[in-house]
């Protein structure tokens, strides 16, 4: 029989769960990994506690069985599938990550620029991980991803590639190696809508310019297609974000009226199958960034 000192040892650390119980509510999944790699969403529960098997998102990887201990990231927003902004639930969650200077440095640029947030992680290497999380969920993807470029418009010295929801924040307590351990410097709570609004409010200029706004086309019109989506078949789309460029693709194509059946066969041509990016993904990727642009329709 397992004592209580080695139940306890056999969850998320306890400053882990406090971040993940602030991040999610009962009942949702959430992508959590303990590498590299990105797995099917779990329940919260699971993640916490165990017993956690982690799928992956091609046949060509076993599955996985890590220790709850061992999950060193976790997708900012809840999740339901595998780790892709599509498959978001709920956006209330964003992460700013400073990587550049002393940590002492990164905490007081933060500080001075006065920028809300719910907690800061160290990643156990050379970064704080500042997370917002909003104490009312956001109505859209697309108003989430306003908020999320204006803040990372104001904070220049912040990675600017952190911007899209099912991003990950490092898991305080876990190891990520043996001698680097990730660690909970400061926990705030939820920070109110309102208080968000009105930080971003003191730097207009920052806020993103409107864009264009298209629907798709009820006729397949190839003099629609973007010159971009052109150029990146042309050149061939390779790593890295090769998913979200063929979504893209995907998309440009479905916003110039041509139906899925069609994407594919007019984009099979131009894709060439590689070893972690297999036909099957392929498909799913079209499939989705053809979803997505129909579902301006709505």
């Amino acid at each position: 029989m397992q004592t209580p000192e080695a139940l306890r040892e056999a969850r998320v650390h306890e400053t882990g769960q406090r971040l993940l119980r602030l991040m999610f509510k009962q009942g949702e999944t959430v992508c959590i990994s303990h590498n590299k790699y990105g797995w099917h969403s779990i329940p919260l529960e699971n993640a916490i506690n165990g017993p956690i098997t982690l799928v992956p998102p091609s046949d060509d990887r076993p599955w996985e069985y890590p220790k709850p201990e061992e999950i060193t990231m976790v997708a900012l927003n809840p999740i339901k599938g595998f780790r892709t902004d599509l498959n978001c639930t709920a956006f209330r969650s964003f992460l700013v990550e400073m990587d550049c200077g002393p940590l002492p440095e990164q905490l007081a640029y933060i500080k001075k620029l006065g920028m809300p947030y719910s907690a800061v992680v160290f990643s156990g290497n050379k970064s704080l991980h500042f997370l917002i999380t909003l104490d009312k969920d956001l109505p859209s993807e697309n108003v989430y991803r306003v908020f999320s470029e204006w803040i990372l418009t104001i904070m220049t010295l912040a990675d600017p590639l952190t911007k899209n929801p099912s991003r990950s924040i490092r898991v305080p307590g876990a190891y990520r190696s043996p001698d680097k351990r990730q660690a909970l410097v400061e926990f705030k709570g939820a920070v109110k809508l309102a208080e968000l609004v009105a930080w971003l409010n003191k730097y207009p200029d920052a806020k993103p310019k409107e864009k264009e706004v298209r629907t798709v086309s009820e006729n397949p019109d190839f003099s629609k297609v973007k010159g971009w989506a052109c150029k990146l078949l042309v050149d061939g789309i390779n790593p890295p974000n090769r998913n979200a460029k063929w979504f893209s693709v995907a998309m440009e194509f479905a916003l110039s009226g041509y139906e899925e059946d069609y994407i594919l066969e007019v984009l099979r041509p131009y894709f060439s199958p590689d070893r972690d990016f297999k036909e099957r993904e392929w498909k799913t990727t079209i499939r989705s960034g053809f979803k997505k642009a129909n579902e301006r329709k709505r």
